[in-house]
Protein backbone atom coordinates (compact mmCIF):
# COMPACT_ATOMS: atom_id res chain seq x y z
CA UNK A 1 0.00 0.00 0.00
CA UNK A 2 0.99 3.55 -0.50
CA UNK A 3 1.72 6.19 2.05
CA UNK A 4 -1.66 8.01 0.11
CA UNK A 5 -3.80 5.04 0.74
CA UNK A 6 -2.52 5.10 4.32
CA UNK A 7 -3.30 8.80 4.54
CA UNK A 8 -6.89 8.86 3.32
CA UNK A 9 -7.87 5.00 5.62
CA UNK A 10 -6.69 7.32 8.31
CA UNK A 11 -8.85 10.18 7.31
CA UNK A 12 -11.82 7.74 6.87
CA UNK A 13 -11.12 6.26 10.52
CA UNK A 14 -11.08 9.42 11.73
CA UNK A 15 -14.40 10.30 10.35
CA UNK A 16 -15.93 6.93 11.55
CA UNK A 17 -14.41 7.74 15.34
CA UNK A 18 -15.78 11.35 15.21
CA UNK A 19 -19.58 9.90 14.04
CA UNK A 20 -19.02 6.90 16.67
CA UNK A 21 -18.66 10.07 19.54
CA UNK A 22 -21.26 11.66 17.98
CA UNK A 23 -23.92 8.65 18.64
CA UNK A 24 -22.57 7.69 21.83
CA UNK A 25 -22.63 11.44 22.97
CA UNK A 26 -26.54 11.26 21.39
CA UNK A 27 -27.32 8.03 23.38
CA UNK A 28 -25.79 9.31 26.51
CA UNK A 29 -28.50 12.26 26.81
CA UNK A 30 -31.30 9.61 25.96
CA UNK A 31 -30.28 7.12 28.92
CA UNK A 32 -28.96 9.67 31.22
CA UNK A 33 -25.58 7.65 31.25
CA UNK A 34 -22.28 9.33 31.60
CA UNK A 35 -20.02 9.38 28.33
CA UNK A 36 -17.58 11.69 30.48
CA UNK A 37 -13.63 11.22 30.78
CA UNK A 38 -13.07 12.42 34.16
CA UNK A 39 -10.79 15.39 34.55
CA UNK A 40 -7.82 14.45 36.74
CA UNK A 41 -7.85 17.46 38.39
CA UNK A 42 -11.31 17.69 40.03
CA UNK A 43 -10.65 13.66 41.13
CA UNK A 44 -7.23 15.20 42.84
CA UNK A 45 -9.25 18.22 44.55
CA UNK A 46 -10.46 15.76 46.91
CA UNK A 47 -7.50 13.69 47.66
CA UNK A 48 -4.78 13.97 50.16
CA UNK A 49 -1.26 12.90 47.94
CA UNK A 50 0.97 11.49 50.65
CA UNK A 51 3.51 10.43 47.79
CA UNK A 52 4.12 9.81 44.30
CA UNK A 53 6.05 6.46 43.00
CA UNK A 54 7.62 5.67 38.99
CA UNK A 55 6.36 2.08 38.70
CA UNK A 56 8.08 2.12 34.94
CA UNK A 57 6.46 0.64 32.10
CA UNK A 58 3.63 -1.72 32.37
CA UNK A 59 1.05 -3.09 30.19
CA UNK A 60 -2.34 -1.14 31.40
CA UNK A 61 -6.15 -2.40 29.84
CA UNK A 62 -7.07 0.34 28.19
CA UNK A 63 -10.42 0.18 29.76
CA UNK A 64 -9.23 1.43 32.90
CA UNK A 65 -8.10 4.52 31.81
CA UNK A 66 -10.81 6.87 32.59
CA UNK A 67 -9.87 10.19 32.21
CA UNK A 68 -6.90 12.39 31.27
CA UNK A 69 -4.88 15.41 32.77
CA UNK A 70 -6.02 18.12 30.41
CA UNK A 71 -7.92 16.68 27.49
CA UNK A 72 -10.81 15.00 28.82
CA UNK A 73 -13.06 17.55 26.54
CA UNK A 74 -11.51 15.99 23.83
CA UNK A 75 -12.53 12.92 23.88
CA UNK A 76 -15.51 10.59 25.15
CA UNK A 77 -15.35 7.95 27.63
CA UNK A 78 -13.91 5.26 25.63
CA UNK A 79 -11.84 7.78 23.83
CA UNK A 80 -13.35 8.65 20.38
CA UNK A 81 -13.06 11.99 19.32
CA UNK A 82 -14.99 14.75 19.64
CA UNK A 83 -13.35 17.70 18.02
CA UNK A 84 -12.64 18.30 15.01
CA UNK A 85 -9.32 19.66 16.11
CA UNK A 86 -8.39 17.20 17.19
CA UNK A 87 -7.82 15.32 13.55
CA UNK A 88 -4.56 16.41 12.06
CA UNK A 89 -2.85 14.76 15.06
CA UNK A 90 -5.27 11.57 15.42
CA UNK A 91 -4.80 11.38 11.41
CA UNK A 92 -1.19 11.58 11.66
CA UNK A 93 -0.82 8.25 14.69
CA UNK A 94 -3.54 6.49 13.24
CA UNK A 95 -1.19 6.29 9.62
CA UNK A 96 1.79 5.31 11.50
CA UNK A 97 -1.10 2.41 12.83
CA UNK A 98 -1.61 1.18 9.36
CA UNK A 99 2.17 1.64 8.54
CA UNK A 100 2.62 -0.34 11.53
CA UNK A 101 5.14 2.07 13.15
CA UNK A 102 5.74 1.82 16.90
CA UNK A 103 4.99 4.50 18.83
CA UNK A 104 6.02 5.04 21.98
CA UNK A 105 4.69 3.96 25.52
CA UNK A 106 1.60 6.48 26.67
CA UNK A 107 2.33 8.41 30.14
CA UNK A 108 -0.37 6.96 33.09
CA UNK A 109 -1.32 9.02 36.22
CA UNK A 110 -2.64 5.85 38.57
CA UNK A 111 -4.69 6.44 41.05
CA UNK A 112 -6.18 3.54 42.92
CA UNK A 113 -7.22 1.41 40.27
CA UNK A 114 -7.85 3.80 37.70
CA UNK A 115 -5.30 5.40 35.47
CA UNK A 116 -5.62 9.27 34.09
CA UNK A 117 -3.79 10.19 30.86
CA UNK A 118 -0.51 12.38 31.05
CA UNK A 119 0.53 12.29 27.61
CA UNK A 120 -0.83 9.81 24.43
CA UNK A 121 -5.02 10.93 24.54
CA UNK A 122 -4.61 10.52 20.84
CA UNK A 123 -2.77 7.52 20.80
CA UNK A 124 -5.24 6.16 23.11
CA UNK A 125 -7.91 7.02 21.53
CA UNK A 126 -6.52 5.38 17.82
CA UNK A 127 -5.69 2.19 19.69
CA UNK A 128 -9.35 2.47 21.25
CA UNK A 129 -10.88 2.64 17.89
CA UNK A 130 -8.95 -0.02 16.41
CA UNK A 131 -10.33 -2.52 18.84
CA UNK A 132 -7.20 -2.85 21.12
CA UNK A 133 -7.47 -4.10 24.59
CA UNK A 134 -4.22 -3.20 25.86
CA UNK A 135 -1.23 -0.41 25.78
CA UNK A 136 2.34 -0.05 26.80
CA UNK A 137 2.22 2.70 29.37
CA UNK A 138 4.88 4.85 32.15
CA UNK A 139 3.27 4.90 35.20
CA UNK A 140 3.09 7.26 38.07
CA UNK A 141 1.52 5.81 41.06
CA UNK A 142 0.12 8.86 43.67
CA UNK A 143 -0.21 7.26 46.91
CA UNK A 144 -3.88 9.45 48.25
CA UNK A 145 -6.22 9.19 51.30
CA UNK A 146 -9.20 10.83 51.26
CA UNK A 147 -10.22 13.60 53.19
CA UNK A 148 -11.25 12.64 57.13
CA UNK A 149 -14.89 14.17 56.04
CA UNK A 150 -15.21 11.18 53.64
CA UNK A 151 -14.26 8.57 55.78
CA UNK A 152 -17.02 8.14 57.82
CA UNK A 153 -19.73 6.28 57.48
Amino acid sequence: MTALMFERMAHQHFEYARHTAFWRDLFSRLTRKCNELLAFEQICQGLSLKGQYYRGLQVICLDKIIGSEGRYLDFDRAFFPRQDRTKDRWVRIDRTYYEEVSLPPVELVKVGEVYFVRDGNHRISVARAHGQEFIDAYIIELDVSAPPESKRG
